[in-house]
């Protein structure tokens, strides 16, 4: 399974956890009109009745203003919960004490988690989330959001000093698995949802505490608030018990298949594999005390919770489970760690999932490394190749020459630069000197004299001669690295930033397309909400269509001059798309607002398919036989808008420095 079939999966499951919960509700609105039904009718002094009677004598006006009232309740609680937590990641890692470290991790246990996160974000090409520390002992995680955009990584203070570097890649590498598969958002409703069935029990609770008072003197009033209370009290309960059991086993086989995928994405079990054991050893295991901590219990690593009702509130799987699927040669709990043969050996017997079965295949990888490659294709055709096949395979799911190649961007980024990514005054800077097209620096450079804080702009004088030498492999990934620290500008502030940001792209009264690629993937991951237009105009197949045509033709006329030319690179892409041509827009007719339109619009594609676009794109780009840097950097730009991170591409030259640079970066971030 890939990444656009966990996407699918991941909405379906989405609809399927809806209706489920939906049964549940309607069940508590039956259960709660009866027992206010049948408290009602016994509390005249009537006698036994059939229930037909009963509701005959209630009233259906009566019966039906109990339900509408027991539903807004419900609803009003759980949109209420939801709006709380409408901030996303931030959210929950801020209610759970989490401290915000990308900005200024304090010692080398903070920095080294900082860098494994920043590594794994750059290897997959999306933006670096924010990374939250937890001050607990327990050995925990957990990655939280609506998209990958606006998701954070929460890692207990035990999680980052109790395990090595391997241990901690292999934890992180399992978080963003559930970042890219679609369960953030999922877990996020499942919260709200939760809440909603939960507020009938604290309306008991409430009744309960004040039934002392009820009635004054009046024990039969007395009696009536407290029998009322009792009864929603064990309704409000029961619902949270159907509630977490839905929770818990929609929770658990996604542990599984994210384990499978750190797996893929570090290409070794012995990491999280060695985080699970550490957990099971552990004083505080991952048993996390915050007050609320059970409330997420869902999302994190390892299970919060001490104990669980036979099994049935689990959000986990056991972790000798979790461990014997992942090490099939470890022998229980206080024995000698598998020696790294036996980690790396095949699985053997009858997979009992599919994450068996990708853990298998991934043991196999591990134990015999190597990316094939042709040498009977020319390097034109080897790259466009290599294009299509990360489409297919690597989108969300770096290989393991792409993880070191993060590594190495991450390397060979100046430490001036890489030190103004972290800092949010210097951040604007550097990222205006990244949307800086050569030909128009001086007029953009102009522009910002007029609009720019002048402190910013000493800042851009410091690193304007690093940027003139940047690699441009180098650009999309320092962009990524600057998301954090500029997602902590004041309001005003990124508006300003914005405003100048578009200031700089207008300069020449032209759209350079590469400089819009990297402006889009600044405001993808700095801005949550979907633009307004995708609300208006993305509903229709039509518009779908339109857009991703438009998308084509602006790629068409990225890569050639000539309009002739940009036509056939544009019918290549239509018919790789297996759509009816259409005549070409010319270059005048591409603006910025249709742009981003088209952008928007198309991020709402079904992920099943957004593979054939992607291909198609990279067709349209290829067509001139050549597939430049700055094209390769443009398509990972227009990919990550659609919320399909594409990690980088290997160059020759890069498959004969990779491992160079990625020894080196592991020696000085470690």
């Amino acid at each position: 399974m890939n990444f656009f079939e966990y996407q699918d999966k991941a909405r379906r499951n989405s609809t399927l956890l809806v209706v489920l919960f939906a049964v549940a509700v309607l069940g508590l609105i039956a259960i709660t009109t009866l027992f206010i039904a049948l408290l009602t009718h016994y509390s005249r002094g009537q006698g036994s009745a059939s229930f037909t009677e009963i509701f005959a004598g209630l009233g259906w006006d009566m019966v039906a203003g109990i339900a509408v009232t027991i539903s807004a309740i419900i609803a009003v609680a759980s949109f209420f919960r939801l709006r709380q937590l409408a901030a996303g990641g931030r959210a929950i890692a801020e209610s759970l004490g989490g401290k915000k470290i990308n900005i200024a991790p304090d010692g080398l246990a903070e920095q080294r988690a900082l860098n494994v996160v920043e590594e794994m974000a750059l290897a997959s090409g999306t933006p670096v989330p924010d990374v939250y520390i937890i001050e607990d002992s327990a050995i925990n995680a957990f990655a939280a959001g609506y998209k990958p955009a606006d998701a954070v990584v929460g890692l207990t203070r035990g999680c980052i000093e109790q395990l090595n570097r391997e241990e901690l890649q292999g934890v992180v590498a399992h978080e963003f698995s559930h970042i890219f598969n679609g369960d953030m958002r999922l877990n996020i409703r499942i919260v709200g949802l939760l809440h909603g069935i939960l507020i009938i029990g604290l309306l008991g609770s409430w009744l309960l505490r004040g039934s002392h008072w009820a009635g004054g003197r009046d024990n039969r009033g007395r009696a009536a608030a407290f029998a009322i209370g009792a009864g929603l009290l064990v309704i409000g309960y029961t619902g949270t018990f159907f509630g977490n059991l839905i929770k818990s086993a929609v929770s658990r086989q996604r542990e599984y298949l994210a384990d499978a995928s750190a797996v893929q994405f570090t290409r070794s079990n012995r990491g999280i594999a060695g985080a699970l054991k550490k957990i099971g050893n552990h004083a505080s295991g991952s048993n996390l005390k915050a007050a609320n901590a059970s409330e997420f219990s869902h999302m994190y690593f390892a299970s919060s919770l001490k104990h669980s009702l036979l099994g049935f509130f689990a959000t986990h799987p056991p972790l000798t489970a979790r461990i014997s699927r992942l090490d099939p040669a470890w022998t229980g709990f206080g024995t000698q760690p598998a020696s790294a043969s036996q980690a790396g050996a095949e699985t053997g017997g009858m997979p009992h999932s599919d994450a068996d079965t990708q853990i298998a295949s991934l043991n196999q990888a591990v134990a015999h490394p190597g990316d094939t490659a042709s040498d009977a294709v020319s390097p034109y055709q080897a790259r466009l190749d290599q294009v299509l096949e990360t489409v297919d395979n690597n989108i969300a799911a770096p290989s393991a020459s792409q993880v070191d190649l993060g590594r190495s961007l991450l390397s060979r980024v100046p430490a001036n630069l890489k030190s103004a990514a972290h800092d949010p005054f210097a951040a604007r800077a550097l990222a205006y000197g990244l949307l800086m097209a050569p030909e128009q620096r001086e007029q953009q450079h102009d522009i910002l004299t007029r609009s720019a804080h002048p402190a910013v702009l000493r800042e851009f004088g410091k690193l304007q001669p690093a940027l003139e030498h940047l690699p441009v492999d180098c650009r999309l990934p320092l962009l990524d690295l600057c998301v954090p620290a500029l997602k902590a500008l004041a309001p005003q502030q990124y508006q300003i930033f914005k405003r100048n940001v578009i200031k700089l792209l207008r300069a020449d009264g032209k759209i350079d397309i590469w400089e819009w690629a990297l402006y889009r993937v600044l405001v993808h991951g700095l801005e949550s909400t979907p633009d307004a237009q995708r609300k208006v105009t993305s509903g229709t197949a039509k518009a779908s269509a339109d857009a991703q045509r438009f998308l084509l033709a602006t790629m068409a006329h990225a890569g050639n001059r000539d309009y002739l030319a940009a036509k056939r690179a544009y019918e290549a892409g239509l018919k790789q798309l297996q759509v009816s041509p259409t005549p070409l827009p010319t270059r005048t007719d591409i603006t910025l607002q249709r742009l981003d339109k088209a952008l928007v619009i198309a991020a709402d594609i079904a992920p099943l398919k957004k593979p054939a676009f992607l291909k198609a794109l990279a067709v349209t780009l290829a067509h001139d036989g050549v597939i430049e840097g700055t094209e390769v950097e443009l398509l990972r730009a227009i990919a990550d808008c659609l919320d399909c991170p594409m990690p980088p591409l290997l160059s020759p030259a890069d498959s004969a420095n990779t491992s160079k640079h990625a020894s080196a970066t592991a020696l000085q971030s470690g």
